[in-house]
């Protein structure tokens, strides 16, 4: 059973919160045995208050010990007052555990904050998108609806919450579970994660670089089947050392390096989140054998693939 840690703070948005609960909900319905548990964290244990008034108890504090394998982050529409101390801390000490983190529309800021988005790209609702983007120039912050991306998920809020659930559900399951899930809501799931344009044109990492997001979006499309660093530079319409430059200024490290982190980030996610052999996660990751895959990972984390998982 999966242990999922929700994490509330005053002025979270109801819609958001129900659209993680009630699938889960329902997949422990739909497969006979529970697959899923939920608790719900606050700073302090105290319970607190949604958008709309609605108080939700806790389960637990930060403090207290409970260690679930996700955890989501779903903050207020005043994200400024969730960045404290204790919620990075907390954060970053359940990021240390490489757990599936997520996260809901602004609860990305906490997470840029605690320095969780290196390698990784949020969905925020476009209204919170230059506020964000603006403290954290450097991060990726993406013009979709929601994402899940190996280790991270996240989700621009509203409905979209949902179909990050039902992501999240056929991740830790399967998609039949999910479909079912979907089936028993009367909800058609998004056949794409790409916001609609006419919401909002350009809303984030256009401004940013357009070409450099077009490039990470291109490594993280290509986890399984990488292309070549001058493949990646043709398809960004940039020369070799121009992106080779673009990495270095906004991510300190080269396309290559980059690349090969986040394919190791979602080799890691799925050694503790699916019970697949070593060698076939190396594949699903873009590596041709066991071998250059434990090479890899044994310099990146300090241990060998097979002894570093929860199956």
């Amino acid at each position: 059973m999966k242990r999922v840690g929700i994490v509330l703070f005053n002025g979270f948005p109801m819609i958001s919160l129900s659209s993680i609960i009630e699938p889960l909900r329902i997949a422990n319905r739909e497969s006979r045995v529970p697959v899923f548990e939920w608790k719900i964290m606050t700073e302090t244990g105290e319970p607190v208050h949604s958008s709309s008034k609605i108080e939700i108890m806790a389960d637990h504090s930060f403090d207290e010990e409970y260690s679930p394998d996700i955890l989501l982050i779903l903050a207020s529409y005043f994200p400024e007052k969730t960045v404290t101390e204790p919620a990075i801390k907390f954060v970053r000490k359940h990021a240390a555990r490489h757990i599936l983190l997520g996260c809901v529309d602004t609860g990305a800021l906490l997470m840029a904050e605690a320095g969780i988005l290196k390698n990784r790209k949020a969905a925020v609702h476009h209204e919170s998108l230059k506020a964000i983007r603006d403290r954290h120039p450097a991060q990726i912050f993406i013009d979709r609806l929601f994402d899940f991306s190996g280790d991270f998920c996240s989700s621009a809020g509203g409905v979209a919450t949902l179909d990050m659930t039902l992501a999240l559900i056929a991740f830790c399951e399967d998609k039949k579970l999910s479909k079912a899930v979907a089936e028993a809501l009367n909800y058609r799931p998004l056949t794409t994660s790409l916001a609609q344009i006419e919401l909002g044109q350009d809303w984030s990492v256009a401004r940013l670089d357009r070409r450099l997001a077009l490039a990470v979006e291109i490594m993280q499309d290509t986890i399984d089947a990488p292309v070549s660093i001058a493949e990646l530079a043709r398809k960004t319409d940039l020369k070799g050392w121009q992106l080779r430059r673009k990495f270095q200024k906004f991510f300190g490290e080269t396309p290559a390096r980059y690349y090969l982190n986040l394919r190791l980030e979602n080799a890691r996610a799925l050694l503790k989140n699916s019970p697949a052999s070593v060698g076939h996660i190396g594949i699903q990751c873009g590596f041709s054998n066991v071998e250059t895959l434990s090479r890899s990972y044994l310099k990146k984390y300090g241990i060998q693939p097979s002894k570093d998982r929860n199956y």
